[in-house]
């Protein structure tokens, strides 16, 4: 399974949907049914435990996509 995939999955956890229906063009705010700030909050805290990065909410708010906040990781 390739990173970016991996990261996908995990995403699609925190934001109670299929993993196949996301792509790294999904804009998660718009794409998402039923999508909160708990969401949201869900994702920073899953960049900081699962991949050691502490993203700051600013930063996050920039990112449009799953693919933006992707490439945000250390890799």
């Amino acid at each position: 399974m390739s990173k970016e995939k991996e990261f996908i999955e995990k995403i699609s956890e925190i934001l109670e949907v299929e993993p196949e229906i996301l792509t790294p063009e999904t804009d998660f705010r718009t794409d998402i049914p039923y999508w909160d700030s708990l969401k949201g909050f869900g994702i920073i805290v899953l960049l900081e435990e699962d991949y050691g990065y502490k993203m700051p909410v600013e930063e996050f708010l920039e990112c449009k996509t799953l693919g933006d906040i992707y490439n945000k990781l250390p890799h």
